[in-house]
C-alpha cells in the first residue's frame, strides 16, 4: 500500500501543478493498474489513498489561488476510471470461477452465491421459490461403455437443453457430476413442475449423434412452502424426491410436498 501511495502522489502531483497534462493520467492509469492486487482491490482502501495523496501533494485550502481545482476534478475523475476498471475486473473474475468450464452453465460456487441472496429475500418478503434437482439416469452406464468424452458430450446436450428452457429469472447450474439444479423464483412446486417437465421430456427426446445414445433424466422439486429450515435442507428435500422419482421407474419428476410423509415415517 505504502508503495502504491507513493506512486499515486507522484502522479497527482505531477498533474495537479504542471498544468494537467492528460498524458499523465494516462500514464498513471496503465502503471498503477499494476499495483492493484487483490489486497487492494477494495474501493475504500484505493478512496483512502486518494485522499492521503491529496492531502499530502496540496497542503493547502481549496480557496487557494496556487491550486487549479479544474485539476484536482480531472484527477478525481482519474480514480473513477480505476473504480471502473476494479468493478470490470471482479466481475469478469467472478464470472470465471463461478462458470462450469465444460458445460457454460453456473456452478456450485455460483449457487451458493445466488441461492443465498435469494433465500433471505424470499423468506423475508414471503415469495416463492422453488429447486429442482436433476440426475440423468444410468449415466455411469454411459461412460463406462462410451467413454468419458461421450459422457461429456452428453452433459454438453443436456445443458443446452437447460439453457434454452430457462424462463427470465429461472437460473440452471451444473451440482456436479451428473447432476444438474434450476431455481424457480417466483414459482411455487406446482409453477416449477410446468417447465421442470418441458425439460424432462425434451431430454428423453434427445439423440447424440454418432452412438445414438438416448438419455433420461429424474428430477424432485422442493419450494420453500415446504418449509426447509436451511437453503442445504431445501437441497436435500428436493434430492430426496429426485431419488424417489428414481425408486419409481426414473425419467419422471417427483415433488417433495407428495413424499413428505413417506419421507418423515
Amino acid at each position: 500500500m505504502r508503495m502504491f501511495l507513493n506512486k499515486y502522489k507522484s502522479y497527482l502531483k505531477d498533474y495537479i501543478f504542471n498544468g494537467g497534462d492528460e498524458t499523465i493520467l494516462m500514464n498513471a492509469f496503465d502503471e498503477l493498474l499494476e499495483f492493484l492486487d487483490p489486497t487492494l482491490s477494495e474501493a475504500v482502501n484505493i478512496l483512502d489513498v486518494h485522499v492521503k495523496a491529496l492531502e499530502d501533494v496540496l497542503n493547502v485550502d481549496k480557496d487557494n489561488d496556487l491550486v487549479q481545482w479544474i485539476y484536482i476534478q480531472r484527477a478525481n475523475e482519474f480514480l473513477a476510471q480505476i473504480f471502473m476498471y476494479i468493478d470490470s475486473m471482479i466481475l469478469s473474475l467472478r464470472e470465471e470461477v463461478e462458470r462450469d468450464a465444460l458445460t457454460g452453465l453456473n456452478n456450485r460456487l455460483a449457487l451458493s452465491r445466488i441461492l443465498s441472496s435469494l433465500w433471505f429475500e424470499y423468506k423475508k418478503n414471503k415469495k416463492s421459490l422453488s429447486l429442482a434437482l436433476l440426475d440423468l439416469d444410468n449415466f455411469k452406464k454411459v461412460n463406462d461403455t462410451y467413454g468419458h468424452i461421450v459422457g461429456d458430450k452428453v452433459l454438453k446436450e443436456v445443458a443446452n437443453v437447460l439453457k434454452s428452457n430457462t424462463r427470465g429469472n429461472d437460473i440452471a447450474f451444473r451440482f456436479g457430476g451428473e447432476e444438474f439444479i434450476v431455481l424457480f423464483p417466483n414459482s411455487n412446486c406446482i409453477q416449477a413442475k410446468v417447465p421442470a417437465e418441458r425439460i424432462r421430456k425434451q431430454v428423453e427426446d434427445l439423440i447424440i449423434t454418432d452412438y445414438n445414445i438416448r438419455i433420461t433424466v429424474s428430477i424432485g422439486i422442493a419450494s420453500l412452502e415446504d418449509n426447509p429450515e436451511s437453503m442445504d435442507e431445501l437441497i436435500r428435500f428436493a434430492d430426496d424426491a429426485m431419488y424417489q422419482a428414481k425408486s419409481e421407474g426414473k425419467n419422471r419428476i417427483v415433488l417433495y410436498k407428495d413424499i413428505k410423509g413417506i419421507i418423515m415415517q
